[in-house]
């Protein structure tokens, strides 16, 4: 939905979610982000998180599971999938409060493996220090301009 100001003939898009990066030591999914991604990749993962903040239901984005089994459940972790450079991106997440998603753990995904293998495994782990206070998060700065 897009809504024009009263004060000038820009129109913005109504945002409805914000991003929020995992961060312990240092800012684990901007790591992942610079160092994992190619060019085209972090495009598309802009491009996905763009729209998705811009979508007032999560239910209605695609490429979006909740996982229904295990210790994942029991911490409300869910998979944002995107496809990129011929791989499978995932970005293991949780919800908070005020329509925030914190990105926890950013992998690859191929049949029924991921890599690095241990990926869901550190999801947990950041999912439980970040509810301990253990960790904190930092916005994702989204682009709408372009």
């Amino acid at each position: 939905m897009l809504v024009k100001s009263y004060k000038s003939d820009i129109i913005k898009p109504v945002i409805y979610w914000s991003f929020h990066d995992y961060v312990d030591s240092r800012n684990r999914i901007q790591d992942w982000y610079v160092s994992a991604l190619s060019d085209a990749s972090r495009l598309t993962f802009d491009s996905d998180l763009k729209n998705r903040a811009k979508t007032k239901n999560h239910l209605e984005w695609c490429g979006f599971e909740k996982w229904k089994n295990g210790e994942a459940k029991g911490l409300g972790i869910f998979e944002l999938k995107f496809l990129a450079d011929a791989k499978q991106h995932r970005v293991f997440a949780v919800f908070r409060p005020g329509k925030q998603v914190v990105l926890l753990m950013g992998c690859y995904h191929k049949q029924k493996v991921y890599t690095p293998p241990n990926a869901l495994d550190t999801a947990c782990k950041r999912a439980k220090a970040l509810r301990d206070g253990k960790a904190t998060t930092y916005e994702r700065q989204i682009k709408f301009d372009i």
